[in-house]
């Protein structure tokens, strides 16, 4: 399992910190996690162009995580008449994964922008809040969050490996027992110890869910600019005796 950081801030911009997105090629399936503004010009990061894109799974529906699939619904449509050498239109369907109100999200983007509306392919659409199904071979769950009433994370098995992504979350979210045991915890962490959130976590609550998940290794990202400001990973460490990273754009972990 290979996983791509492709956008690990929020919707402040940052040095080395974009909005949300990361890749999981697994099993020989290419799935994007989140697709923030500026996503699809970091796909490269990963060798993965946009024509590759089969599965996309969203966590929520605020703009730093959703707003490039607009952009890329454009690109679909405009690119068979507006590339050298001509590319050919697409005609495999795009499959997206999302919380509660995807689907009426993705009818609302269309009607206010009708000239990305899929002609050539099918767009299929899965809302799933606690819920477990498969991409090919990959074993994946949903479980809320508390970000928001809808949003949820994602746990991604394959045959030997295990990660999970947060998305935005809170420690009033089912996030324990979504990774439990999981090799890798990709958990955003907004915010330094002691900050006082309800709808993120800090490094405190980011280091108890990690410690008591009891995942093999945490990686931190959607850092505010307060969080890079201090020494994040020795706060989490307080709490989590697990290694710890704090991403950045690009990225690459590997789960072998």
């Amino acid at each position: 399992m290979d996983i791509f950081l492709l956008g690990t801030g929020t919707a402040i911009p940052t040095k080395q910190h974009s909005p949300a997105g990361l890749i999981v090629i697994a099993d020989g399936q290419r799935v994007l996690l989140d697709i923030g503004p500026g996503t699809l010009t970091r796909l490269d990061l990963a060798g993965i162009t946009y024509d590759q894109l089969d599965h996309i799974l969203l966590t929520h529906l605020h703009p730093d995580h959703t707003l490039d699939l607009a952009t890329l619904f454009q690109v679909i449509s405009s690119a068979p008449n507006a590339t050298l050498p001509p590319v050919t239109p697409r005609t495999k369907p795009l499959s997206i994964t999302g919380c509660l109100g995807t689907q009426e999200f993705i009818q609302r983007m269309l009607k206010l922008y009708p000239d990305i509306t899929p002609l050539t392919y099918e767009l299929q659409v899965r809302q799933v809040y606690r819920d477990e199904f498969s991409i090919g071979k990959l074993k994946v769950q949903s479980a809320p969050t508390g970000h928001t009433p809808e949003s949820v994370a994602y746990r991604l098995d394959d045959s030997g490996h295990s990660m999970v992504y947060s998305g935005d979350a809170t420690h009033s979210g089912e996030l324990v027992r979504l990774a439990d045991g999981a090799d890798l915890l990709i958990c955003e962490c907004s915010f330094p110890a002691g900050w006082e959130t309800e709808d993120h976590l800090n490094a405190d609550t980011v280091g108890m869910i990690a410690q008591q998940a009891g995942v093999k290794s945490l990686v931190g990202v959607h850092f505010y600019p307060p969080a890079l400001a201090v020494d994040l990973i020795g706060q989490i460490r307080s709490h989590y005796a697990g290694k710890v990273q704090l991403a950045i754009d690009g990225l690459h972990l590997s789960l072998n």
